[in-house]
């Protein structure tokens, strides 16, 4: 594809170079103004597919342990996350058989790709939501907050530097709350979305369902309730429920 402004040429050479901040902005750039074309030609197609693929395997920001580290990226504190759950969408919006119709691939391989994205997308996110922070923090605060008494008593830090370093710990541990609300929010809201993708992508298809949800981190134990709470039992979900050893009451 040829280089512009709004292809995904570059997003690649971001993520070697760990450029994530950059990444994630061009990545949001790139799904607006490419979502505003219509009848999209081969190339803009194949540049929708390689924004999504890049999107998928970029690392979420990581949250570093010392409170003495900063990051350009808290400037847009959730835009990692808001990206990924961006490309959710956009793919949910798309007709994989117009697709198809001006690509040399099948409209079955293009929804085994944007089932593929979606569930490591899922994945990133769910992973990365931990249900136990905040007892977490609250035992990091005890610590650190008894370190930082240390070392004024000790006289290696001035009463400044103490006041500082309190300030930076409760930042941190803020922006983690932060994150890991949105964590979970996008999960909850990424899940919908994506069972309701897999169940449009592969009808009938119990096996193919199974396997992508289990792509995005979910084990045979979890799966059950995650169709429960997504999509539910009703006549096109049928499929979902067979064999599945229990009777679920139809949704009204």
């Amino acid at each position: 594809m040829k280089h512009s402004e709004y292809t995904a040429s570059g997003l690649k050479d971001l993520l070697d170079q760990g450029r994530l901040e950059e990444f994630y902005k061009r990545s949001k750039k790139l799904l607006k103004e490419n979502g505003r074309i219509q009848d999209k030609n081969t190339e803009q197609v194949q540049n929708d597919l390689w924004t999504f693929y890049y999107i998928a395997a970029a690392p979420l920001f990581p949250m570093d342990a010392s409170p003495e580290a900063s990051a350009s990226w808290r400037e847009d504190k959730t835009l990692d996350y808001d990206v990924k759950t961006s490309a959710v969408r956009y793919m949910a919006t798309q007709d994989t058989g117009r697709l198809a119709a001006v690509l040399p691939i099948s409209r079955e391989k293009i929804s085994a790709l944007y089932a593929l994205y979606t569930a490591r997308i899922l994945h990133s996110i769910k992973q990365s939501y931990d249900p136990d922070l905040g007892e977490k923090q609250k035992r990091q605060r005890q610590e650190e907050e008894e370190k930082n008494r240390l070392l004024y008593r000790d006289r290696k830090i001035d009463m400044d530097q103490a006041n500082a370093n309190s300030i930076l710990i409760h930042n941190r541990i803020s922006i983690q709350d932060l994150r890991n609300n949105a964590a979970k929010m996008r999960t909850d809201s990424v899940e919908k979305t994506f069972l309701n993708l897999l169940v449009e992508y592969f009808p009938g298809n119990a096996a193919q369902v199974r396997k992508y949800i289990k792509l995005a981190g979910y084990s045979d134990k979890e799966i059950p309730d995650l169709i429960d709470r997504t999509v539910g039992r009703e006549p096109k979900t049928e499929f979902l429920y067979k064999g599945a050893g229990r009777k679920k009451k139809m949704r009204p």
